[in-house]
Protein backbone atom coordinates (compact mmCIF):
# COMPACT_ATOMS: atom_id res chain seq x y z
CA UNK A 1 0.00 0.00 0.00
CA UNK A 2 1.38 3.78 -0.65
CA UNK A 3 0.69 5.90 1.80
CA UNK A 4 2.56 9.03 0.24
CA UNK A 5 2.20 10.42 -3.17
CA UNK A 6 4.94 8.93 -5.26
CA UNK A 7 7.94 11.55 -6.71
CA UNK A 8 6.57 10.48 -10.45
CA UNK A 9 2.98 12.41 -9.80
CA UNK A 10 4.19 15.11 -6.91
CA UNK A 11 2.11 17.76 -5.93
CA UNK A 12 -0.26 19.28 -8.13
CA UNK A 13 0.36 22.30 -10.05
CA UNK A 14 -0.93 24.85 -7.53
CA UNK A 15 1.59 23.50 -5.42
CA UNK A 16 4.29 22.86 -7.57
CA UNK A 17 4.91 26.48 -8.56
CA UNK A 18 5.99 27.39 -4.66
CA UNK A 19 9.00 25.07 -4.93
CA UNK A 20 12.11 25.86 -6.20
CA UNK A 21 13.40 24.70 -9.78
CA UNK A 22 16.22 22.36 -8.05
CA UNK A 23 13.83 21.07 -5.46
CA UNK A 24 13.30 17.61 -5.30
CA UNK A 25 9.62 16.55 -3.79
CA UNK A 26 10.31 13.64 -1.24
CA UNK A 27 6.74 13.98 0.46
CA UNK A 28 3.44 15.49 -0.56
CA UNK A 29 0.48 15.01 1.14
CA UNK A 30 -3.09 16.51 1.30
CA UNK A 31 -4.14 17.45 5.04
CA UNK A 32 -6.24 14.61 6.57
CA UNK A 33 -10.26 15.13 5.98
CA UNK A 34 -10.04 15.31 9.60
CA UNK A 35 -9.49 18.81 9.47
CA UNK A 36 -12.91 19.50 7.96
CA UNK A 37 -14.85 18.23 11.11
CA UNK A 38 -14.69 21.04 13.48
CA UNK A 39 -16.56 23.35 10.69
CA UNK A 40 -19.21 20.19 9.95
CA UNK A 41 -20.10 19.96 14.06
CA UNK A 42 -19.99 23.79 13.72
CA UNK A 43 -22.65 23.91 10.84
CA UNK A 44 -24.58 20.62 12.61
CA UNK A 45 -24.67 22.51 16.29
CA UNK A 46 -25.64 25.84 14.49
CA UNK A 47 -28.56 24.18 13.02
CA UNK A 48 -29.69 22.82 15.98
CA UNK A 49 -29.54 26.27 17.46
CA UNK A 50 -31.35 27.96 15.19
CA UNK A 51 -34.35 25.64 14.92
CA UNK A 52 -34.36 25.93 18.84
CA UNK A 53 -34.54 29.58 18.24
CA UNK A 54 -36.92 29.47 15.69
CA UNK A 55 -39.66 27.64 18.30
CA UNK A 56 -39.06 30.74 20.52
CA UNK A 57 -38.67 33.71 18.56
CA UNK A 58 -40.93 35.83 16.85
CA UNK A 59 -38.60 36.66 13.89
CA UNK A 60 -37.30 33.18 12.80
CA UNK A 61 -35.87 34.94 9.76
CA UNK A 62 -32.90 36.53 11.46
CA UNK A 63 -32.14 32.62 13.44
CA UNK A 64 -31.58 31.64 9.70
CA UNK A 65 -30.33 34.36 8.33
CA UNK A 66 -27.16 34.10 11.05
CA UNK A 67 -27.05 30.46 10.95
CA UNK A 68 -26.59 31.11 6.86
CA UNK A 69 -22.66 31.86 7.83
CA UNK A 70 -21.89 28.17 9.66
CA UNK A 71 -22.52 25.97 6.60
CA UNK A 72 -20.94 28.51 4.27
CA UNK A 73 -17.98 28.60 6.30
CA UNK A 74 -18.07 25.08 6.12
CA UNK A 75 -18.30 25.36 2.28
CA UNK A 76 -15.28 27.27 1.88
CA UNK A 77 -13.02 25.13 4.45
CA UNK A 78 -14.19 22.00 2.39
CA UNK A 79 -13.73 24.12 -0.88
CA UNK A 80 -10.13 24.71 0.58
CA UNK A 81 -9.65 21.46 1.58
CA UNK A 82 -8.16 20.03 -2.12
CA UNK A 83 -5.40 22.32 -2.26
CA UNK A 84 -4.29 22.13 1.67
CA UNK A 85 -0.44 20.31 0.81
CA UNK A 86 2.29 19.78 3.25
CA UNK A 87 5.39 19.15 0.74
CA UNK A 88 8.64 17.79 2.04
CA UNK A 89 11.41 18.44 -0.43
CA UNK A 90 15.40 17.66 0.37
CA UNK A 91 15.82 21.35 1.99
CA UNK A 92 12.74 22.55 2.71
CA UNK A 93 8.95 22.16 4.46
CA UNK A 94 6.54 23.81 2.70
CA UNK A 95 2.88 24.67 3.57
CA UNK A 96 0.46 25.45 0.87
CA UNK A 97 -2.99 26.42 2.01
CA UNK A 98 -6.04 28.66 1.16
CA UNK A 99 -8.35 29.21 -1.64
CA UNK A 100 -9.47 32.69 -3.23
CA UNK A 101 -5.74 34.05 -1.30
CA UNK A 102 -3.23 31.15 -1.52
CA UNK A 103 -0.76 31.31 1.76
CA UNK A 104 2.46 29.32 1.65
CA UNK A 105 4.77 28.74 4.26
CA UNK A 106 8.35 27.39 4.36
CA UNK A 107 11.64 26.67 6.52
CA UNK A 108 14.61 25.42 5.41
CA UNK A 109 15.21 21.67 7.25
CA UNK A 110 18.59 23.43 8.32
CA UNK A 111 16.78 25.50 10.88
CA UNK A 112 14.18 22.47 11.89
CA UNK A 113 15.67 22.10 15.68
CA UNK A 114 13.45 19.54 16.82
CA UNK A 115 10.71 17.90 15.71
CA UNK A 116 7.47 15.30 18.02
CA UNK A 117 4.40 13.82 16.64
CA UNK A 118 1.23 14.49 18.59
CA UNK A 119 -1.46 12.24 18.09
CA UNK A 120 -4.65 12.09 20.23
CA UNK A 121 -6.82 9.43 20.74
CA UNK A 122 -9.34 10.33 17.98
CA UNK A 123 -6.44 11.13 15.92
CA UNK A 124 -4.86 7.63 16.27
CA UNK A 125 -8.44 5.97 15.39
CA UNK A 126 -8.50 8.04 12.11
CA UNK A 127 -5.40 8.08 10.92
CA UNK A 128 -3.84 11.57 11.37
CA UNK A 129 -1.61 13.12 13.86
CA UNK A 130 -0.10 16.58 14.58
CA UNK A 131 3.92 17.47 13.87
CA UNK A 132 5.49 19.98 16.25
CA UNK A 133 8.64 21.76 14.62
CA UNK A 134 10.93 23.76 16.77
CA UNK A 135 13.28 25.83 15.63
CA UNK A 136 14.51 29.61 15.80
CA UNK A 137 11.98 32.43 16.69
CA UNK A 138 8.97 29.65 16.33
CA UNK A 139 7.24 30.38 13.13
CA UNK A 140 3.62 29.68 13.84
CA UNK A 141 2.87 27.98 10.74
CA UNK A 142 5.41 25.34 11.77
CA UNK A 143 4.98 25.31 14.99
CA UNK A 144 2.01 22.49 15.01
CA UNK A 145 1.25 20.91 11.68
CA UNK A 146 -2.40 20.29 12.63
CA UNK A 147 -4.36 17.13 10.37
CA UNK A 148 -1.25 15.50 9.03
CA UNK A 149 -2.07 12.12 7.19
CA UNK A 150 0.51 8.87 7.88
CA UNK A 151 1.61 10.81 10.87
CA UNK A 152 4.56 7.90 11.91
CA UNK A 153 5.45 7.37 8.16
CA UNK A 154 5.46 11.21 7.68
CA UNK A 155 7.58 12.02 11.01
CA UNK A 156 10.17 8.93 10.22
CA UNK A 157 10.88 10.60 6.25
CA UNK A 158 11.17 14.19 7.47
CA UNK A 159 13.19 12.64 10.86
CA UNK A 160 15.83 11.55 8.14
CA UNK A 161 16.27 14.17 6.05
CA UNK A 162 16.74 16.54 9.40
CA UNK A 163 19.33 14.15 10.60
CA UNK A 164 21.08 12.62 7.77
CA UNK A 165 24.11 14.96 8.27
CA UNK A 166 24.28 14.22 11.79
CA UNK A 167 24.13 10.39 11.08
CA UNK A 168 27.56 8.79 10.68
CA UNK A 169 27.92 5.23 10.82
CA UNK A 170 30.91 5.32 12.08
CA UNK A 171 30.72 7.31 14.79
CA UNK A 172 30.06 5.12 18.64
CA UNK A 173 27.76 6.41 20.47
CA UNK A 174 28.61 7.32 23.89
CA UNK A 175 26.81 6.38 27.34
CA UNK A 176 27.22 8.22 30.56
CA UNK A 177 30.42 10.41 31.37
CA UNK A 178 32.92 8.07 29.41
CA UNK A 179 35.60 9.83 28.12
Amino acid sequence: MRLASPVETGPPTSVNRFLLPHERTVISVRMHPAALAGPLILAAGGLLAARKLTSRSARPDIAWGTYLAFPLYFLYRAAAWPGTYLVVTGGRLVLVQGLFSRTTAAISLDKVTGLALQRTVLGRLLGYGTLIADGPGRRRAFRKIRYVPYPEQLYLEVSSLLWREDMDETAQPTYGDEE
